[in-house]
């Protein structure tokens, strides 16, 4: 057993299997060499990385489609078989157990198939941003091989971390399960609302009998559009997550370097920033997480004063010092970009942290340090030095 392999061992089955896919695929491929930092994307390289999303895109809603024909069929075969009306017992039974059967196997195929693929496209994706996996063969590749098979394989983000940070604080349990339910059950709700439009429109002209055999097939463009969306933004994920730690190291050395030392409220405001952001959008990514220990390297934090609660954070900005409290404004907006989204609740913070600081409240530069981290441009430090 390898290192990296003892070291995941502990990690859920589902991770296991990407981590050890992607140290089996590191192994037998070649490096590609970059000659600027991970988070800096040169021409090639985005052409590199579009190509390997839009075949992603591509297969996904192709597995979509075969998948939801495969099941069409069944569905008119059954029809033929035991009979589009069929009302005894025996016959609905007769009926669901063709549907279900052949459903039930094409969707264990896509699913599995989307697995692999997705896994191969996610790992190719970082190799051709010239994230080198494994080249160290130690703990750190096996964090950044996790983070990346959790986006490959759309695992949600866990919330246990050292730091104590609890991104459930403010979240409300029932609206957390209802979410994960509707996004559970999105493609079968979309494919039962598509197909009682079409039924009721079909059943106002005059060729109804010859279209109703359309109708399963309407299901056919819902998987396929669904599963194209969701493979893009598994890769924009997953190429948020190769570029985040690169990006949040040189960011965090940048405003950083006009106040190299902090005093002990400084620092506490710092983390907190970081807190806050992670406690105000309920989710520990692992880019927030990464910042975090970036942040509490640069601090040189020890103490263990409680870091995430906004409430403190937005109390304590009017009383530091005008530098100390530039610093934490500067954390607190990497913090909410460094997961590719500006959602209304970072928004909401950030406002409320200008406020506080007794700024003026504009969001604009937030945004343009957004594009500038997402586009891998180049010039977010310009964006974060001008907060």
């Amino acid at each position: 057993m390898t290192q990296a392999q003892a070291v995941a061992a502990k990690k859920p089955l589902l991770e296991r299997v990407g981590i050890t896919y992607f140290e089996r695929r590191s192994a037998r491929t070649e490096k590609v060499e970059s000659g600027d930092a991970i988070h800096i994307l040169n021409p090639d390289e985005r052409k590199a990385l579009k190509r390997v999303t839009q075949g992603t895109v591509a297969r996904a809603a192709l597995a979509g489609a075969l998948s939801s024909i495969a099941s069409a069929i069944a569905e008119l075969v059954a029809n033929d078989v035991v009979g589009e009306d069929a009302t005894a017992l025996t016959h609905i039974a007769a009926w669901w157990l063709i549907v279900m059967g052949v459903t039930i196997v094409a969707s264990i195929a896509e699913i599995a198939f989307l697995y692999w693929d997705t896994l191969r496209s996610v790992h190719e994706l970082a190799r051709q941003a010239g994230l080198k996996l494994f080249e160290a063969r130690g703990d750190s590749d096996v964090m950044v091989a996790t983070v990346l098979a959790r986006a490959a394989l759309e695992l949600p983000n866990p919330i246990e971390n050292h730091w104590g940070i609890n991104p459930r604080r403010e979240a409300s349990k029932w609206r957390l399960l209802l979410a994960s339910l509707l996004y559970k059950a999105k493609i079968g709700l979309t494919n039962f609302i598509f197909k009682a439009l079409v039924r009721r429109m079909l059943g106002r002209v005059l060729l109804r009998r010859a279209l109703q055999a359309a109708v399963p097939f309407v299901a056919v463009p819902v998987t396929a559009a669904w599963n194209g969306y969701v493979a893009w933004r598994v890769m924009r994920e997953a190429r948020l997550r190769a570029m985040g730690p690169s990006a949040i190291h040189e960011l965090v050395q940048v405003i950083f370097s006009d106040l190299p030392e902090l005093d002990e409220a400084g620092r506490v405001a710092a983390l907190r920033a970081v807190g806050a952001a992670i406690v105000r959008t309920q989710d520990l990514h692992p880019n927030l997480l990464s910042l975090f220990d970036e942040v509490a390297a640069r601090a040189k934090y020890e103490g263990k004063a409680e870091l995430d609660d906004p409430g403190e954070f937005l109390r304590a900005l009017p009383s530091l010092s005008a530098e100390n409290r530039r610093l934490a404004i500067q954390v607190l907006a990497i913090a909410c970009i460094v997961d590719g989204e500006l959602v209304t609740k970072e928004k909401k913070l950030y406002a409320e942290a200008l406020a506080a600081a007794g700024r003026e409240i504009t969001l604009e530069p937030l945004e343009k340090l957004c594009r500038a981290f997402v586009a891998g441009d180049g010039w977010a430090d310009e964006a974060i030095r001008a907060l």
